[in-house]
């Protein structure tokens, strides 16, 4: 299940941070990923020092800069293998994905990501890409846009204040039979705020 939130908000650390938090409360162990240099080292000290405040004796946020795709998912399942410990929920958070090359071989990000296949599934029933900001300017994440939007069950957006659903595809399975789906409610914005 993939779950897309276009544009959080203008104010970026702000945003990612209260959707750490929550997942957190849940115990559940966010995997931030970055594409390398998107942040300056000021802004990258000043997230990571939040990112630290939010993590319990249960779990913590694990924030991580890859170059491509492929580096991405690879620092995902290293963690999931182990290395840093095991939390029992783990949920990849790829912020700005679009951004990010692809890395070995495939060339559009739908077929890398639908290419990693029921073994990412069962590591992670959930994965989230957040798009914080458009550049429409460049093709390649016009395209990956449409990629997202395509594989994923939810995209929300931004505007002005209001959030709206551009994509909602409900399941057939029993929704409270996975935990994940008790966590889309956690991860969608404040209604009404």
């Amino acid at each position: 299940m993939f779950l897309t939130l276009f544009q959080p908000t203008r104010n970026k650390s702000f945003a990612l941070v209260k959707y750490l938090f929550r997942l957190v409360r849940k115990d559940v162990r966010p995997i931030l990923i970055l594409p390398k240099g998107s942040l300056g080292l000021e802004d990258g000290l000043s997230f990571g020092r939040m990112i630290s405040r939010i993590s319990n004796h249960h779990s913590s946020a694990v924030l991580g800069f890859a170059e491509n795709f492929s580096q991405a998912i690879h620092f995902c399942k290293e963690i999931r293998s182990g290395t840093l410990g095991h939390a029992g929920r783990e949920l990849p958070i790829f912020v700005d994905v679009t951004r990010l090359g692809i890395g070995s071989g495939s060339e559009d990000l739908e077929e890398a990501i639908l290419g990693l296949g029921e073994s990412w599934s069962r590591i992670f029933p959930l994965t989230c890409f957040l798009e914080i900001g458009r550049d429409s300017s460049r093709l390649e994440e016009a395209s990956g846009r449409t990629s997202l939007f395509k594989i994923s069950s939810l995209v929300m957006e931004r505007k002005g204040k209001d959030w709206r659903s551009l994509k909602s595809e409900k399941k057939d399975e029993d929704p409270y039979g996975d935990w994940t789906y008790e966590l889309i409610s956690d991860l969608l914005p404040d209604r009404g705020v």
